[in-house]
């Protein structure tokens, strides 16, 4: 880990999100172990797929309505398939309340557009 702790872009995009989601879906506490640990090495491996907030937002809307199970059963649950190979993983593993995973999607889409409205 570089600067105090804190990880490098680099550092980020070997994080298994897909392992981290599923090991923070299993503990007491999902919803902060998901924003913790995987919110940010999911936000930087979108980015680099071309992930748009807007795309996340409207797949957490998905998994709001129908279900983790549902939007993992989806085709191409994003726009083009680098990018939903980065993020049909994360439907994969995912499991338990739908409502608190779908906000952890709106907040990797906030953390994007964070990331892309930066200079």
């Amino acid at each position: 880990m570089s600067r105090g702790g804190l990880r490098t872009d680099d550092e980020l995009l070997t994080v298994d999100v897909a392992e981290v989601v599923a090991d923070a879906l299993r503990t007491a506490d999902p919803a902060r172990q998901l924003l913790i640990s995987a919110a940010t090495p999911a936000a930087v491996q979108a980015v680099r797929a071309g992930v748009q907030p807007a795309s996340l937002r409207f797949l957490a809307e998905v998994v709001r309505r129908g279900g983790i199970a549902f939007a993992a059963g989806l085709p191409e649950p994003m726009p083009t398939p680098e990018q939903t190979g980065v993020v049909g993983p994360w439907l994969v593993v995912a499991h338990g309340d739908d409502q608190v995973f779908a906000r952890w999607l709106d907040a990797v889409a906030a953390i994007i557009e964070a990331r892309l409205s930066r200079p």
